[in-house]
């Protein structure tokens, strides 16, 4: 309805207002209340706001600003401690939850294909909404908030091989084909752990140090850090939130966590209205 993008944002954010102030008033978490007033906005709903690229790209960056901060928050020994839970849980979860939505979908009379994508999708949760969520009653540091988080990136990951294996399922590729394609993802992933691990080890701590003098470049810095690595995350066949997260793992054992955390706290709860 109104092509001037400009005049777009400025309905979103005050329609955005109105919607937290509602949702403060009724006890509610402010996310509800942002993605009710979008779903309202957008071409689904009145259609107010039309679909745009502008408005794509802010919420694309509040994503990775969201899973930076989460993941600044996470230092390695915090990691060695929650990790094997997380990934014990986000395993069984997704195989329970697969093979009880299969089970459910054939009792439909849904074709064996049919029911093996319902199934995966009945899997996987929204890591930007619980995350959000976790924040914003600051319990991301907290030990459940910690396994929950890690249970959210595992399911990322099993994302991107599930989407290999039920691609490479429907074209009937031969199963050299998968297991290749699926060895790429496994070395590819293992490539971004190792370039990580040396940026941690050799290059982030003196880098941040040196910026650290103005804080005006420390931020632009960490920006670019976080929208680079969700950049590489999605470049190498993972998704954004796990690069994003990755970015700020890498930053999280340097003094200036906090600092940047704190920071940019009101930036990514900006960008992530457009979410």
């Amino acid at each position: 309805m109104f092509e001037n993008i400009f005049l777009q944002i400025g309905i979103i954010l005050g329609l955005a207002t109105l919607g937290g102030i509602l949702a403060q008033v009724l006890r509610q978490p402010l996310i509800v209340a942002f993605i009710a007033v979008g779903i309202l906005l957008g071409p689904s709903g009145l259609g107010i706001v039309a679909q745009s690229s502008e408005v794509e790209l802010f919420a694309r960056l509040g994503i990775s600003l969201l899973l930076f901060v989460v993941g600044l928050k996470l230092d390695l020994h915090i990691i060695r401690t929650v990790g094997p839970v997380a990934l014990a849980s986000g395993l069984g979860q997704v195989v329970f939850t697969s093979v009880v939505g299969y089970l459910i979908a054939r009792l439909l009379d849904m074709s064996h294909i049919t029911a093996l994508y319902v199934a995966v999708t009945l899997t996987f949760s929204s890591t930007i909404i619980i995350v959000k969520l976790l924040s914003d009653k600051r319990e991301v540091d907290a030990l459940h908030g910690r396994i929950a988080v890690g249970f959210l990136i595992v399911q990322d990951i099993v994302v991107v091989l599930v989407m290999i294996g039920l691609t490479a399922f429907g074209q009937a590729v031969d199963g050299f084909s998968l297991g290749k394609e699926a060895l790429m993802i496994l070395l590819r992933g293992g490539l971004m752990l190792l370039v990580v691990g040396l940026l941690m080890r050799y290059v982030l701590t003196g880098l941040l140090h040196r910026l650290a003098h103005s804080i005006e470049i420390l931020m632009l810095f960490a920006i670019a850090w976080a929208v680079l690595g969700a950049s590489a995350g999605d470049a190498l066949g993972f998704s954004k939130e796990v690069g994003a997260f990755l970015a700020g793992i890498s930053i999280a054992s340097t003094p200036y966590r906090e600092q940047v955390a704190a920071r940019l706290v009101s930036l990514r709860d900006f960008l992530l209205l457009f979410y």
